[in-house]
């Protein structure tokens, strides 16, 4: 009697566990926010628009679905209005929100979130104007060195973001002090695009998918990636590895959400954004933009968040 009555608990759990699984958790009544806490343009607000229009193509969500631009503080602005919202908004997020709590710029941590999903990741290139007299990364590096302080690197939106980490890392394996980096910072990477056009900065550190419309017209060249190998879409750049430099670095993005999220609401989100990145149309989008598919759920991205934190924390003391 006591081992039926065990087996039977266990069969009542297992069933509950699918009940649960099969039950769609829905949100409250009311629109939905993705907010972009940037200007539009850039890998925030691409990211934006196409889980915007999946969710509206299949019909993932019942009602409307708004992109909400809060630029500003290198995304602060926009965290803050996620923090405060008591809204059905969730924000696009990036490695940002973890340099800025480690360089004391906000007081915002990821713990004043809900971590939703990572879903993607891409690489990192460094742009150089139409007619630059240098042809690749490592002659970038190479005038930094010679002339310390003078070359002017811009990057955006934010201090301290994988724009401008990523180009420290690589200066700094090749023996150059970050210090003799004069960098210009800028809001959007529209702003950071017209300063090249310009020759206000020498190169810009940037994503690769915000480069590439202008790459493609010819308006700027490409001098390095940060892949492991030459990619297929961009054949003719070279990696920071076959310039001397063995830095290979990916850059991510994600979402989250206001902290107090109940747990119908995160599993709410689990399967609409699986749903999303599982769709034809987002793997599309993720083609088009040169990005790699890199969907994590809820609870792995509060592992992953936690992983990383530790890895920037490194990569910004050296240690």
């Amino acid at each position: 009697m006591k081992k039926y009555m065990i087996l039977l608990i266990a069969l009542l759990i297992f069933m509950q566990g699918d009940i649960r699984q099969a039950a769609a958790p829905r949100l409250p009544d009311g629109p939905i926010e993705i907010v972009v806490p940037a200007e539009p343009s850039g890998g925030w607000d691409v990211t934006a628009q196409a889980i915007q229009s999946v969710l509206r193509q299949k019909q993932i969500v019942k009602g409307e679905v708004h992109v909400v631009y809060k630029p500003g503080g290198g995304g602060e602005k926009g965290w803050k209005y996620v923090n405060e919202s008591s809204k059905q908004t969730i924000s696009m997020t990036s490695s940002l929100i973890l340099s800025n709590d480690l360089l004391g710029q906000s007081k915002l941590k990821t713990d004043d979130f809900t971590p939703l999903a990572i879903l993607s990741k891409e690489w990192q290139t460094v742009a150089l104007p139409k007619g630059s007299a240098l042809t690749n990364g490592k002659d970038l590096l190479n005038e930094i060195k010679m002339h310390p302080g003078k070359v002017k690197i811009g990057f955006a939106p934010g201090l301290g973001n994988d724009d401008q980490l990523s180009f420290v890392r690589a200066a700094d394996m090749y023996g150059i002090d970050p210090f003799d980096i004069q960098f210009l910072q800028y809001d959007s990477s529209e702003q950071l695009i017209q300063a090249l056009f310009r020759h206000e900065i020498e190169a810009a550190s940037m994503t690769l998918s915000e480069a590439k419309p202008y790459e493609r017209h010819g308006d700027i060249t490409l001098a390095a990636v940060t892949s492991d190998k030459r990619l297929p879409g961009f054949p003719d750049v070279p990696t920071w590895k076959e310039q001397g430099i063995p830095f290979v670095f990916s850059h991510w993005r994600g979402v989250l959400g206001p902290k107090n999220m109940s747990e119908e609401e995160i599993s709410y989100w689990d399967q609409a954004l699986k749903k999303v990145t599982s769709s034809p149309e987002w793997k599309r989008k993720i083609n088009e933009q040169d990005w790699e598919s890199f969907y994590l759920n809820s609870r792995e991205t509060k592992r992953f968040l936690d992983q990383q934190s530790v890895f920037y924390q490194s990569i910004m003391t050296g240690n």
